[in-house]
């Protein structure tokens, strides 16, 4: 089975450029076909499985039930994905690009095409929802990752987010998904938690890890989402 650069772009997630790129650094396994790029389903699973990405060449339709991935508590996502402190960044893209860079569970050769896909998203309309708080995440999901991600980055100083209320954003809540349902879902429990004054008050003391998946988590049991 061999596939195209588009077919490529749409199995991962990321832009049919980023693909490109990769040929060119010499990162992907290619075929080179006249003036076309063809990869191999069989060398590219073996690609994967060194960068510890998903990839898999099942129509989502056509899915065996059993390997759907079913949704997961907004604290489990958030410990998937971690916590971090100090972020530098004196505009939206250098906080989020600062943010990428110290989020692990993205592998490396993808930060640049998922800084590129968060700025973007940002120029068609900020995530900053207001109290200080923004929710980037891409059009488009992430096929590449195993499991959904919340990353909750905290900014070393606030930068001017063009928020709904004009406060400057101190707090990134970045939800990652490798499917749609998880998305939808992350993204309802997380506003949840964020129409609660008490953890938006929380939030603003600068919590550790501990102690934020500890309160997320109550939030959890006390109102299930």
């Amino acid at each position: 089975m061999e596939l195209s650069v588009f077919d490529l772009s749409k199995q991962l997630g990321v832009a049919q450029d980023t693909i490109e790129r990769w040929v060119r650094q010499g990162k992907l396994p290619v075929i080179k076909k006249g003036r076309n790029y063809r990869f191999d389903a069989k060398e590219l699973k073996k690609w994967a499985s060194n960068h510890n990405i998903k990839l898999n060449f099942y129509d989502k339709k056509n899915m065996p039930q059993k390997e759907r991935l079913s949704v997961i508590p907004l604290s489990v996502a958030v410990q998937n994905g971690g916590v971090y402190f100090d972020i530098q960044g004196h505009d939206v893209n250098s906080a989020l690009q600062s943010s990428i860079e110290k989020i692990s569970m993205i592998p490396d050769d993808f930060k640049s095409d998922l800084l590129d896909r968060l700025i973007e998203r940002e120029k068609a309309l900020s995530t900053g929802i207001g109290n200080g708080i923004a929710i980037p995440h891409p059009r488009e999901q992430l096929n590449y990752l195993k499991n959904p991600l919340v990353s909750v980055c905290f900014l070393d100083n606030p930068v001017d987010y063009k928020a709904l209320d004009n406060k400057s954003v101190s707090v990134l809540f970045f939800i990652l998904c490798p499917d749609l349902k998880m998305h939808l879902h992350l993204l309802s429990a997380l506003s949840f938690c964020l129409r609660d004054h008490k953890f938006i008050e929380f939030l603003k003391s600068g919590p550790d890890y501990a102690g934020l998946i500890e309160k997320i988590e109550i939030i959890q049991k006390t109102n299930p989402i």
